[in-house]
């Protein structure tokens, strides 16, 4: 009678601690709480092994009847949750639109690159970072970079810079974020497909609207 005590109090401990492991309330992962770490993302380990762990227990032991499969879809829809909140919380920080299909990400060619050049400026790269965290989380199967400059300049030289700012934030995600270069499109719009206006009804020189024009566009397919 004693070791069979020993051995429910052993299976019933490790129960415990696999449940507590399953839903991120170890002692560490209370450390990370308000941080922003994937704290709450299931290992597939931890939530099988709790799984075979409440089954050895039994159906009936504890004070309720434990539904396996409440405990499974509780920790794949935990994972799911997981992946929504930290591309949200990105894509806010990028200030990015979502539509059913995509998720669709602006970015200031100003920020990204120096006058006339296609070179990704060290203080942009935090925000590509960002780009790349989406991508990777949202398993996406095709994402499409365009790049878009103002009117200054010939028709030639504006597309030619725009297929080279393209081109550079492919490389950059593919090199420092890890993304599949298969994945990645990318096409030059030079200044045909102008947000702004380049120029004021008098057909003065309007910097802002040529600003907003000098931009890159990244479209991320959703799988």
């Amino acid at each position: 009678m004693l070791m069979r005590n020993l051995k429910y109090s052993f299976i019933l401990a490790l129960a415990i601690f696999c449940v507590f492991s399953l839903f991120g309330l170890t002692k560490s992962s209370w450390s990370l709480i308000g941080q922003e770490e994937e704290e709450i993302t299931i290992p597939p380990d931890a939530h099988k092994k709790a799984i075979q762990a409440l089954k050895a227990l039994g159906p009936t032991r504890g004070a309720k009847t434990i539904d396996y499969r409440v405990v499974s879809i509780l920790g794949i829809t935990r994972g799911i949750e997981a992946k929504s909140e930290k591309i949200k919380a990105t894509l806010d920080d990028l200030r990015a639109k979502e539509t059913e299909t995509e998720y669709q990400i602006e970015l200031s060619g100003d920020v990204l690159f120096d006058f006339d050049k296609w070179d990704i400026k060290p203080e942009a790269e935090e925000m590509l970072k960002k780009v790349g965290e989406v991508i990777t989380i949202a398993e996406s199967s095709k994402v499409i970079i365009s790049g878009h400059t103002d009117s200054k300049g010939s028709d030639e030289y504006n597309q030619g810079l725009s297929e080279k700012r393209a081109e550079s934030v492919k490389n950059w995600l593919v090199k420092n974020s890890g993304v599949d270069f298969k994945l990645i499109e990318t096409i030059g719009h030079g200044e045909s497909k102008p947000v702004a206006p380049n120029t004021d009804p008098e057909g003065l020189d309007n910097p802002e609207g040529r600003q907003k024009n000098r931009r890159v566009e990244i479209v991320i397919k959703k799988k």
